[in-house]
């Protein structure tokens, strides 16, 4: 069976879930029970049933109670098994079948009873029968089925040596273990111990409360143990892990009573909430599924360790020290020593900083111990500015000095100064958590130099190993589906198999059997069996259902009829002329309409408003309140009752016409103000006539349903860490809030009580856990902190990842509407058309001439229906491209020009071949296309110049010239260098060209120059292919609005017209023109380009499911985030805006009314804060002004408003992570069937990257080697012995892992002694790889290099060795050489990279990112692109911003080179909220005399636009193609037995020729690992397989492999399959194996050379062919 890849399960997600729901519902006949159990031919024909298998023998009943004869019984079989295992180890002979071996799986304890065994009878259930899988029939084991048929399994040994198995005691224990009121009150009790959990300061009573629970827990204890037994045997108490959970809590709860155990009384009181998983199957099987998907990401999880040690020591040397740079006051005592410094001492500063410790720098200043009081502080910053002594650093204000002293920031938990926060620092940047901060501090103290180190980082750490992270995950997830989606097929097609013999035998016999009704009373169709439980369209039987009903009688049937079908309406001419009116389009039409009114009016409310306007839109709610209620009255009045209520969405609309006017009444009773937010439900309501949207409601509402499971999950988790960490760390909190507050009061997140410990969880659930951490850490110490960080971060990312996936499993675009939906929207496209149809009808008349019928035919379906042509086309954004015509090979604007003779169009050739018949020949490709469109000539004829014959050859022969000079090669590599040298230009007008005045100059001209070029390029393109051609591709039309750009630009300058000088802005569009010049940014633009329109419907379904919760913002919390600030800080004793103004009013200047500048004032502003809010970004201070707010125009009240946070939260669950999954799912929908029409390696790649492709490919799977052969020497031959063993190479890994070890070891205080240390270490494994090296050289000799590994080996020591004797030089006399020594430090742990050789799981995700290399290349290429583009624009629109938030002197759009490290940043969302408020910034934030006022409308859109396109496009590309590329190498994979086995084959073939003698056979199957391993002696048993020899006695590989897996797996019907997998995985993977067939046929081709060569007569087109 092929193995499934995550594509394959969400492309059929809905039929696999079909098919379990079905397999879960087959239940047997009662008669089919009875036939089975006692006709011996029939279980004879169902002996390969593994079902059938399960049944007792004939004759036997399939229930049985446990008695003392089942004792007996099962001893006496556990006797016969001695015997015949002795009998087989005398003998020699393995175990037969493997079934006996493992126990049955529809049979394991905690699953249902199969169908096979039907119902059992009341008297089975709640007590002991013996087991009926065969397995546990000679142990001593017993079953117990409980009210919902699940098995239990217990043992039979006396329970503590005392209650047997039929013991009246153990009975009655296990009867309420298992009873469902025993399960629902342990369970009432676990939630009542949480809800205590919860609770701060318990009372006096709560302590008896405690005592309860902890017996009740006892109790529970007790009966589990009276039923299971304690330890002894298996399914005993203690064998089940979350029993030892039970025991642990007790015993603890107890010896709290007795010994004070201190803070760690306070962690166990938390570890009753862990019951709740347990007391919950579901929610245990789903954790069960995150366990089996954690012990799959072993290897990932080595990976990711690895890189993160080795980039945290590389880091740690680079970094080490550097955030200790602070800005220092010097004071008038140290004049001599400042002046020492800065007239010969500069460069010598910069050699301390780099090279000497911190304490050496410093022992000369004189005042060191007054340098904490005088750091330079940035206002409003409460860290201290730091600075480095780079010229591209921060620099200090006049009067400061920049030195290495004092703290790091966070309290000094983010440094570089030792591993393990290096560390720390790493896993944030993986994780993406606040790492902008980390950023700009290593910027501001190392130089931009460091932002190379922080994009590899980024790349490597976060978007590669998380991308891996999240393939490995799906991969695993897509395996269990997998496993359950099989296990239900193979139960259908096994009651299928039952279904035909039991009919065969009741045609035989003549029973009527099959005619009974099934045991559990469900009603079947009388459908044939076999058609029933066939495969996927055969379930599809089961749910047909006759709509039987309970007959009743006259009198009701009456009633029913005339009240509530009201059928005897039924011909009434109002009901008729009702129902015409509903039905009619035009009345949906009408209704889509007043919705769009309705919701336009809701949207337009805003703060402040004038009373007109507040009247104009009170005055609309009754009106729309009333045609929305007199719809549903005539929808009701039309269909009547019965028919009325079949429609959800006609309850629905009932509902809110109900409860908007019943607003109306009640609107004088302000409590019930709230009733308005319904009228924003009507939003929904437009999912009738909406696909998109309406399948966005699908998923959430399916998701809540289905995955439900893994949302409790979810939820129990973050209420565990919430409880955990309320309870462990609330009390340091409020003893040593003073080391994290200045005033002493608590952080808005803490942990000391539990609403703000919930609120924390969800934070970290977010992303957002290092500040929280630092907060924890400097209140309750670094272990424990650390400890329960990590482990909450890792849990929760867990589960949330794994909730992601099924969601994204889940996505609903293949379900099927209803018919009332599917209705709503014909009579919509049926009344645009009829509009249209009349606007084509007046057009006609008015013309003059009637239009064809197709002439203005439109495709008008909504969004999501499938239109009927079925030769429909789909128009790309940037080309056109057929749906038969790969996007690979459509073509750009130049490629257009280079065959526009040879595909000119057939019409041209056809309506004006007359003026042109006698020049041009079929054959001429140098021939021109027409210049205008057909209809041009019609309207036009003198457009057509061809048809003049004076001027015919003159024209033809211009145009030809045209065409070769816009066909050669060199004209499109100077127009893309001349495109490159306008795209530098742009990025080098900066804030400093002013200044620059000869630059400047030479920029005017070269920009005048560069607009000729495009110019004059664009006129010879007009006459190459003419005006048809070039207007008819995209890639031209953007060409051509450039060249206008930059006209209009020059001529705004020439001219001096203020008017036109905005399209000077516009030139920053230029760099777009590279996008068709590379083939790589070619591809990615037309995939982004072909998916745009899809992502634009599903993103404006989002953005109206955000319009709700943005209307909702506006009327909660529109004019309530004001607040009286003075300067930074609010100020608390003022109570409204009238006392705020009175303060101003008394000269307090810098008291002010002050709104933050991302509200919900509008639904605009709505809208952006809504995106800060999806992002999880900026959003912890717009929840703080919520949760701060009162009532509008009053001072706010910290936390006055708690609750308000729910509205994010819920907004965080529905409005950011739905949404982006089901957008994520559309992008997958067209990928995928981009993957069907291009391939499975189309995607993102050209045709050379797809052959690059392949040679990775083929690199990644393991080569056939001819071995080294042994040199004559003897001390050669020693040395090659001893190079030769693997302990070799392990023994040099090891040194590689020391050495890694040793960078790890640095700190910032290091003496002087562990510095030497160090260096002699370093030293002597730099000795150690170079002996290594010579070794290897002298044994192997010129097969040395022959090696990869050894080649990588080579460069590595001259590395080392430079490295080791250009440090001092570098040192003495260079300054600079800090990124020299990083190269090193790099090289060094490259060694390590030989641990992959041994880890193969490791070794495969490495060759997966190796494989995405050339479309990861084109992605970042494609969005380097964007970048240097939004760059370009933003430093000509926000250079002279003012500098507040998180813009200063290194985060600016001032230089090119600024503006690229802002963009960066952005790219992975963090700090564009940062970035966004000086954007947007006017007074009073600024001063618009001094120029530094934002735009905020060109800003906003300037950063939304960037963040969608990077992020949630181009990023979430970067994970597609490795979940692709991951799930391409699975598939491809040898399996692990043919790679054991190929191993093993190459010390036995060691010439690679695929052949062995078979005198080797049996030392090599002996040589083989289990399970393949046949052990000597294995004479028989090798020449019982009869394999195949060919001549000289040999033995082919495929023959012998394959007769090994049919030993393994059975001699069954799958070997041919098998066989058919293995020849063409081999003989694709091994081509080394028909090395003579390449042998021959490269001295066949030789020998046809000569004979060519020497031949006189040769034709070209038969050299050509030999040459293929």
């Amino acid at each position: 069976m092929r193995r499934k890849t995550f594509w394959d399960i969400w492309g059929n997600s809905k039929e696999e879930e079909e098919v379990v729901r079905r397999a879960a519902q087959l239940k047997p006949f009662t008669s089919e029970l009875k036939m089975l159990l006692g006709n011996g031919a029939l279980r004879a024909q169902l002996e390969n049933s593994k079902m059938v298998s399960l049944l007792p023998p004939v004759g036997t009943s399939v229930f049985r109670h446990f008695t003392p004869g089942s004792l007996k019984e099962i001893q006496r079989c556990r006797e016969v098994q001695e015997k015949e295992r002795q009998k087989r180890e005398d003998k020699n002979i393995s175990q037969v079948t493997v079934a006996q071996e493992n126990p049955a799986g529809g049979l394991e304890s905690g699953k249902p009873l199969p169908f096979i065994f039907g119902d059992p009878s009341p008297e089975f259930v709640n007590t002991p029968l013996e087991d009926l899988d065969p397995f546990y029939q000679s142990q001593k084991v017993f079953i117990v089925l409980d009210g919902q048929k699940v098995i239990h399994r217990f043992n039979a040994d006396p329970a503590c040596y005392m209650l047997t198995a039929y013991n009246h005691v153990r009975t009655s224990a296990i009867k309420i273990l298992l009873h469902s009121f025993f399960r629902a009150f342990i369970l009432l009790t676990i939630l009542t111990n949480c809800v205590f959990m919860t609770v701060q300061e318990p009372l006096e009573w709560t302590r008896i409360v405690k005592f309860a629970i902890i017996a009740i827990y006892a109790i529970e204890v007790l009966v589990k143990v009276a039923a299971r037994g304690f330890c002894v045997g298996r399914f005993t108490f203690l064998r089940d892990p979350w029993n030892w959970l039970d025991l642990v809590i007790i015993s603890t709860a107890y010896l709290a009573e007795i010994v004070n155990l201190g803070g760690l009384s306070r962690f166990l009181q938390v570890l009753p909430a862990l019951k709740l998983i347990p007391a919950i199957p579901s929610v245990k099987k789903t954790l069960g599924a995150l366990t089996r998907v954690v012990r799959k990401m072993n290897h990932v999880i080595a990976l990711s360790l690895g890189c993160l040690i080795v980039l945290a020591a590389l880091e740690l040397h680079n970094f080490m020290s550097y955030l200790l740079n602070k800005c220092v006051l010097i004071q008038s005592s140290n004049d001599s020593y400042v002046d020492h410094i800065n007239d010969g001492g500069k460069k010598r500063n910069i050699v301390f900083s780099f090279f000497l410790p911190p304490s050496r720098l410093l022992e000369n200043i004189p005042c060191l111990h007054c340098l904490t009081a005088n750091y330079y502080y940035l206002p409003g910053h409460t860290e201290a500015q730091l600075c480095g002594n780079r010229s591209s650093a921060g620099t200090c204000p006049d009067g400061f000095m920049c030195l290495n002293v004092g703290t790091n920031p966070n309290y000094g938990y983010t440094n570089f100064d030792s591993f393990g926060w290096a560390f720390l620092a790493l896993l944030r940047l993986m994780t993406q958590d606040f790492w902008e901060d980390l950023f700009r501090l290593i910027l501001h103290s190392g130089g931009k130099i460091y932002t190379i180190n922080f994009l590899a980082d980024i790349l490597l750490a976060s978007f590669s190993l998380g991308s891996l992270i999240v393939a490995v995950i799906a991969v695993a997830f897509v395996e269990q589906k997998q496993a359950e989606t099989t296990e239900a097929e193979q139960r259908s097609k096994d009651y299928a198999e039952i279904v035909e013999t039991l009919k065969k035998e009741e045609k035989v016999d003549g029973s009527g059997g099959l005619d009974e009704k099934p045991s559990s009373g469900v009603d079947t169709p009388k459908t044939p069996p076999v058609a029933i439980f066939g495969f996927f369209s055969n379930f599809a039987v089961l749910s047909e259902r006759k709509d039987e009903q309970r007959p009743c009688s006259p009198c009701c049937s009456a009633f029913t009829a005339i009240f509530i079908k009201w059928t005897c309406c039924d011909g009434c001419r109002p009901k008729q002329l009702l129902h015409r009116v509903v039905s009619d389009p035009f009345f949906d039409l009408f209704v889509v309409m007043c919705l769009l009114l309705n919701i336009t009016f809701m949207a337009m409310e805003h703060f402040p408003m004038t009373y007109q306007f507040a009247d104009m839109l009170f005055i609309s709610v009754p009106v729309f309140a009333v045609i929305f209620a007199v719809e549903v009255g005539l929808r009701f009045l039309a269909t009547g009752p019965y028919f009325f209520f079949q429609v959800g969405w006609n309850i629905f609309d009932l509902v809110i016409a109900v409860i908007t006017l019943l607003e109306l009444h009640l609107v004088f009773i302000s409590e019930l103000s709230f009733t308005r937010l319904f009228c924003v439900m009507r939003v929904f309501r437009l999912a009738r006539w909406w696909p998109n949207f309406n399948a966005l409601l699908k998923l959430i509402r399916s998701s809540l349903g289905v995955l439900r499971r893994f949302t409790l999950l979810l939820l129990i988790i973050i209420f565990i860490f919430a409880a955990m960490g309320f309870r462990i760390f609330g009390r340091n909190y409020e003893e040593n809030v003073c080391r994290i507050s200045e005033d002493c009061s608590l952080p808005r997140y803490h942990m000391a009580d539990f609403i703000h410990a919930f609120l924390l969880t969800f934070r970290v659930l977010c992303g957002e856990w290092i500040e929280t951490m630092w907060d924890c850490m400097q209140v309750a110490g670094e272990p424990a902190c650390l400890i329960f960080y990590a482990t909450m971060v890792v849990v929760t990312k867990l589960a949330l990842l794994n909730l992601f996936l099924a969601l994204l499993i889940k996505s609903p675009n293949g379900d099927h509407q209803t018919a009332s939906e599917v209705e709503a929207q014909k009579n919509l496209q049926e009344a645009l058309n009829r509009i249209r149809r009349a606007v084509m009808g007046v057009k006609s008349q008015v013309l003059g001439h009637p239009s064809k019928k197709t002439g203005w035919k439109a495709n008008l379906n909504p969004p999501g229906l499938k239109s009927d042509e079925p030769d429909q086309k789909e128009f790309l954004a940037l080309t056109f491209v057929n749906t038969e015509e790969p996007e690979s090979e459509v073509k750009t604007c130049d490629e257009a020009f280079k065959s526009a003779s040879a595909n000119g169009d057939a019409d041209e050739e056809n309506n004006h071949g007359d003026s042109a018949a006698g020049l041009r020949k079929p054959d001429d490709r140098d021939t021109p296309a027409q210049c205008f469109c057909d209809q041009c000539y019609r309207c036009c004829p003198v457009l057509n110049m061809d048809s003049c014959p004076a001027g015919l050859k003159t024209w033809s022969n211009w145009r030809r010239m045209c065409v070769s000079v816009v066909d050669h090669k060199y004209f499109e590599a100077f127009v893309t260098f001349v495109i490159f040298l306008s795209s530098c230009a742009l990025a080098v007008e900066d804030i400093y060209l002013e200044k620059r005045v000869v630059l400047r100059s030479v920029l005017e001209y070269a920009d005048y120059v560069f607009t000729c070029i495009f110019v004059l390029e664009m006129l010879l393109k007009w006459f190459a292919g003419g005006f048809k051609k070039y207007f008819t591709d995209a890639w031209c039309w953007l060409d051509f609005l450039v060249v206008l750009i930059s006209l209009l630009s020059t001529f705004a300058t020439l001219l001096g017209i203020p008017q036109l000088k905005a399209f000077t802005s516009l030139r920053t569009l230029r760099p777009l023109r590279l996008l068709s010049r590379f083939g790589g940014t070619k591809v990615v633009a037309t995939t982004l380009f072909g998916v745009f329109p899809a992502i634009l419907d599903v993103l404006l379904a989002c953005l109206t499911l955000w319009l709700i919760f943005s209307i909702m913002g506006v009327n909660l919390f529109a004019g309530r985030f004001y607040s009286c600030v003075n300067s930074t800080w609010i100020m608390q004793d003022v109570n409204n805006k009238t006392e705020c103004f009175m303060l101003m009013e008394s000269n307090y200047s810098e008291v002010r009314w002050h709104n933050p500048q991302v509200n919900f004032d509008n639904v605009g502003m709505g809208f952006l804060s809504l995106l800060h809010v999806a992002t999880v970004k900026g959003w912890l201070d717009l929840m703080a002004s919520a949760m701060d707010s009162k009532e509008v125009e009053s001072q706010p009240e910290y936390e006055a408003n708690m609750f308000t946070s729910l509205y994010f939260v819920f907004f965080i669950i529905l409005g950011s992570f739905f949404t982006f999954n089901f957008l994520i799912s559309t992008i997958i929908e067209h990928l995928k069937w981009q993957k069907a029409k291009l391939g499975a390696t189309g995607i993102f790649m050209t045709q050379d990257q797809m052959t690059l492709y392949d040679s990775l490919k083929a690199f990644s799977q393991k080569k056939t080697q001819r071995s080294v052969p042994r040199p004559q020497n003897k001390i050669q031959g020693l040395l090659f012995d001893l190079v030769t063993k693997d302990f070799f190479d392990i023994a040099f890994t090891v040194v590689a892992c020391i050495q890694v070890l040793v960078l790890m070891v640095g700190t910032r205080d290091e003496s002087m002694e562990k510095i030497k240390i160090i260096f002699w270490i370093d030293f002597a494994i730099i000795v150690i790889f170079t002996a290594e090296c010579v070794l290897k050289l002298i044994a192997l000799r010129r097969h040395y290099f022959a090696f990869g590994w050894n080649i990588f080996d080579f460069v590595l020591v001259v590395l080392f060795i430079l490295g080791l004797f250009l440090e001092d030089v570098l040192n003495k006399y260079f300054i600079l050489t800090h990124p020299f020594f990083s190269v090193i430090r790099l090289a060094r742990t490259f060694r390590v990279l030989h641990l992959f050789r041994f880890a193969k799981g490791v070794r495969r995700l490495l060759y997966v990112l190796m494989r995405s290399l050339p479309a990861l290349f084109n992605i970042g290429l494609f969005l380097f692109l964007i970048m240097f583009t939004f760059c370009v624009f933003g430093m000509q629109h926000f250079a002279y911003v003012k500098k507040r938030a998180l813009m200063d002197d290194v985060f600016n759009f001032e230089t090119f080179g600024n503006a690229f490290i802002c963009m960066f940043t952005m790219t992975t969302l963090a700090g564009w909220d940062g970035l966004l408020l000086p954007i947007i910034s006017e007074p009073p934030d600024c001063d618009p005399y001094l120029g530094n006022c934002g735009r905020p409308v060109v800003g906003i859109l300037f950063l939304t636009s960037y963040v969608i396109m990077s992020f949630l496009v181009v990023v979430n590309m970067y994970i597609v193609v490795i979940l692709e590329k991951f799930n391409m190498a699975a598939e491809e994979s040898i399996d692990e037995l043919c790679e054991m086995f190929y191993d093993t084959w190459e010390r036995f073939d060691p010439h690679a020729s695929g052949l062995i003698h078979s005198s080797q056979l049996s030392d090599f199957c002996d040589s083989l690992k289990e399970p393949l391993r046949i052990a000597k002696p294995n004479g028989i048993k090798v020449s019982n397989m009869d394999l195949p020899l060919v001549p000289e006695d040999k033995i082919h590989y495929l023959d012998l492999l394959l007769a090994l897996t049919a030993q393994v797996q059975g001699m069954s019907g799958e070997r041919d399959k098998l066989k058919a997998s293995m020849e063409e995985k081999f003989k694709a993977r091994h081509q080394a194996i028909n090395k003579r067939e390449d042998d021959a046929a490269i001295v066949i081709q030789r020998a046809y050379r000569k004979h060519a060569a020497q031949s006189p007569v040769q034709t070209g087109a038969q050299n050509g062919d030999v040459e293929a």
